[in-house]
């Protein structure tokens, strides 16, 4: 296992590799969002207009297709989602599970266009949509985490289905989509599927689910904010180090300064508080070999998210915590990504 405490953009030049994701971050700012107001927040309160979910542009940039994800009942699905297309042949694809308020063009968005300039196409998935919610931060039970990584294994298939190579095949996600990526980057969960990404990328991930034995299936890259009130460091760092040591490919890299949310809204950089917001810095949830979680002794199947997180907002569930979006390290975490799946679909 790699871990790095990463403060600074990396292999690539410096010069053109800081110029080229500015220029992203200046149209994730200008071009697609509507403006925060300016002023200073008070750390005890959200930022009175910052734009709500309903309300901010889903991400620009590519064309909106949708695919059918199989249900354990009744019909299939359709996933909206966005797909962004390198100008010339693919390095590889990426599928980019929405994030915990759900997708966006600053998050979802931003990296959907910076991946695909560097070469990659990429599918960002709205697993929310077609099922009426709207972020799942304050409950994070009111969606399955089971169901999403059946939507992300949909989109993998879908990806095949149009031309791409189903070996050069990456997950990636933040917040909860970063959960969604670990799962599916390990065989302990939903079994069924046989055919794996080969890539995870996994950006605050909240570390909730431990496996017993680990059964690595994808080469991993988990970033960590230094300040993550949500999720913590620890937990991801021991998930990490479990994984290592059951022969998985993983390397992780904090990024000093960093809260939860860092890859956020450029426009929002001065501290806010969010009162309600569900955190698990304090949670570990052991996972069996089948797929069952155990926690304060009883046992939840695979897809009772919401019997899971009944039992642990009795004891490691706590509510409240601070962020705001870190510019530097947003940018020194696209410059990451590429260079970690570059290294990892290197021809």
């Amino acid at each position: 296992m790699t871990i790095i405490m990463r403060a600074h953009i990396g292999a690539r030049s410096f010069v053109a590799g800081l110029a080229w994701v500015l220029a992203l971050l200046l149209c994730d700012a200008a071009c697609a969002q509507p403006r925060l107001p300016g002023g200073n927040y008070s750390i005890s309160q959200r930022p009175p207009d910052l734009p709500s979910q309903e309300l901010a542009p889903p991400p620009q940039g590519g064309q909106a297709v949708t695919f059918a994800s199989p249900q354990q009942e009744g019909s299939p699905l359709l996933i909206p989602a966005m797909l962004f297309k390198p100008t010339g042949p693919a390095n590889g694809a990426v599928v980019i599970v929405n994030a915990t308020p759900g997708w966006s063009d600053f998050r979802e968005g931003h990296f959907g266009r910076a991946l695909s300039s560097a070469g990659y196409a990429v599918l960002a998935i709205n697993t929310y949509g077609p099922r009426q919610i709207a972020d799942t931060a304050y409950d994070y039970s009111k969606l399955s985490t089971h169901a999403q990584v059946l939507d992300a294994f949909a989109a993998r298939r879908y990806l095949i289905s149009i031309g791409y190579g189903a070996d050069r095949m990456a997950i990636m996600g933040t917040g909860r989509g970063g959960t969604i990526a670990l799962l599916a980057a390990d065989r302990t969960f939903v079994r069924s599927e046989k055919d794996r990404f080969g890539v995870g990328i996994s950006i605050g991930a909240d570390c909730i689910f431990h496996p017993r034995q680990p059964s690595p299936a994808s080469r991993l890259f988990m970033a960590i904010g230094e300040k993550d009130a949500v999720a913590g460091m620890a937990s991801c760092q021991n998930l990490a180090k479990n994984y290592a040591a059951a022969g998985g490919d993983v390397t992780v890299k904090v990024y000093p300064g960093a809260s939860s949310g860092f890859e956020g809204h450029p426009l929002l950089r001065l501290i806010y508080h969010d009162p309600g917001m569900e955190t698990f810095a304090d949670c570990n949830v052991l996972v069996e070999r089948d797929g069952r979680s155990s926690y304060s002794g009883k046992s939840f199947a695979e897809g009772d998210t919401q019997g899971l997180l009944a039992e642990m907002r009795k004891s490691c569930v706590k509510r409240g915590a601070s962020g705001w979006t870190n510019t530097t390290q947003k940018a020194n975490l696209t410059l990451d990504l590429i260079e970690f799946l570059d290294s990892k679909f290197r021809f």
